[in-house]
């Protein structure tokens, strides 16, 4: 769904109505997980995210009730990666099979070929505890939020990316780089609220955070086929493939880490311009 907010509706009540609906739909998208496992798990995990992202909003908006259900949400959608990325990891290496030959095709194939559960365990009591969050959420009282404030809590938000990319900008590990990716990724849900009503102001900083996110998520597939990869066994007679397979992996994600981090800078500079406009 588009984050949309009702025309004359409050910020903070259309803020926290939005949460709702998001999280209620993400309990609707695992209705149909045994028949499309992949697309119902990744929905259901897309709606949580933009419902988490507006629950910070609200939380920094003065909101205190919306932390303890963000966090519930989080490990609800928690429960849900490992059968996420088994769908991602199949469908990557299926794709790289396909431009391979030989004993590298063979390595690929094997991580492709993997039947893993594709279905989260406890599905049903997931569904059930969505339900009853968005349920909730009702009649939780909205925080009053003016459009000069919400422009404000934009601008801490891109704050906190900058605080997270300069943490893996300093030192890149797995963990620093993902927290800078979770970062933006609240920054896009959250200006995604802006893109209809100030497309000359803050709404210039969401498609920009989509495509900058989609990029971070191809560099995260990387490093999720280079995990896999390291981890397979394969016969003798394949081990130097698999290690040719780990030390190119190992050059591509190095090269898209390093390239990211280069343009966010200039990204930053943009998105900040953006969100200081007073058109609102």
């Amino acid at each position: 769904m588009k984050l949309r907010l009702l025309r004359g509706q409050p910020i903070g009540a259309g803020l926290v109505r939005l949460a709702a609906v998001l999280t209620g739909d993400a309990a609707e998208s695992l209705a149909g997980v045994t028949e499309h496992p992949g697309k119902s798990v990744h929905q259901a995990r897309v709606a949580l995210k933009r419902a988490r992202s507006l629950l910070r909003l609200l939380e920094k908006a003065g909101a205190a009730w919306a932390v303890p259900p963000r966090f519930r949400l989080r490990l609800l959608a928690h429960r849900m990666s490992a059968a996420r990325e088994r769908v991602v990891l199949v469908a990557r290496a299926n794709a790289w099979a396909r431009r391979l030959k030989g004993k590298e095709r063979a390595v690929a194939l094997t991580l492709a070929k993997r039947r893993p559960r594709f279905v989260p365990l406890g599905v049903d009591e997931i569904r059930n505890d969505l339900l009853r969050e968005a349920g909730e959420w009702v009649v939780a009282p909205a925080p009053v939020v003016s459009r000069g404030a919400l422009r404000n809590l934009f601008r801490r938000s891109l704050d906190r990316v900058m605080r997270r990319y300069s943490e893996a900008k300093g030192r890149p590990t797995p963990a620093t780089v993902h927290e800078w990716r979770k970062a933006v990724i609240v920054l896009r849900d959250q200006t995604a609220i802006a893109s209809e009503i100030w497309p000359g102001g803050a709404g210039v900083a969401f498609p920009m955070l989509v495509r900058f996110a989609r990029e971070l998520g191809a560099r995260g597939d990387v490093a999720l086929l280079l995990r896999a990869v390291r981890g397979v066994g394969v016969p003798s007679t394949h081990e130097r493939a698999r290690r040719v397979l780990v030390g190119r992996l190992e050059k591509q994600l190095k090269l898209a880490t390093v390239t990211l981090m280069a343009r966010w800078p200039r990204i930053e500079l943009r998105l900040a311009r953006a969100l200081a406009k007073k058109s609102f």
